[in-house]
């Protein structure tokens, strides 16, 4: 499939994993990806309908190909998937960051760039998801709807309707809506 090729290749430039020798296999950012795509299934109402295996690593119909790409749902996933591996890392460097040991006046204290993880969490991958979903949530006009009502608001005075260029006469403000 080519979500298989395209769409790991936009994970590993979110999480900076472009090395000769990558910090995860294909095969670990395939299974992100796919968990990713099931997560976003889960969280968008998309206008296509796919199916995701994760067990056997498919998402069908395939959002790359050409024909009928879907670059809605491959920037999504990419997201989440770069978003799942960056709160990973950040679990693994937290549990590193706890290192302290001291014997007598010798103290070893191991500190980390945790705090640079977080703010990566909160700026990166998964804070551009969001601001992504929220755009795409209300720019679709598949999941917008509206509320259409003749109210106008509190301070309307229906009694003074098109006198005095249609402002509401001597009554806008008066005790009717008070």
């Amino acid at each position: 499939m080519s979500w298989q090729l395209e769409i790991p290749i936009i994970v590993r430039v979110w999480i900076n994993d472009l090395e000769d020798k990558p910090t995860y296999t294909d095969d670990r950012i395939q299974q992100v990806i796919a968990v990713a795509a099931q997560n976003v299934i889960r969280e968008i109402n998309l206008t296509e309908t796919y199916t995701v295996d994760v067990v056997n690593l498919t998402i069908s119909p395939d959002p790359c190909l050409a024909s009928e790409k879907d670059n809605d749902f491959i920037a999504l996933t990419s997201l989440k998937s770069a978003c799942i591996l960056d709160q990973s890392t950040f679990r693994t460097k937290a549990v590193n960051e706890g290192i302290k040991s001291s014997l007598g006046p010798t103290m070893l204290q191991v500190q980390g760039n945790l705090k640079g993880y977080q703010t990566l969490l909160e700026t990166g991958p998964c804070a551009i998801y969001q601001q992504l979903r929220t755009e795409f949530e209300i720019g679709n006009p598949n999941t917008c709807q509206a509320v259409l009502s003749p109210f106008v608001g509190n301070a309307f005075d229906p009694r003074g309707y098109g006198t005095r260029g249609g402002r509401g006469g001597d009554h806008y403000l008066d005790k009717f809506y008070s």
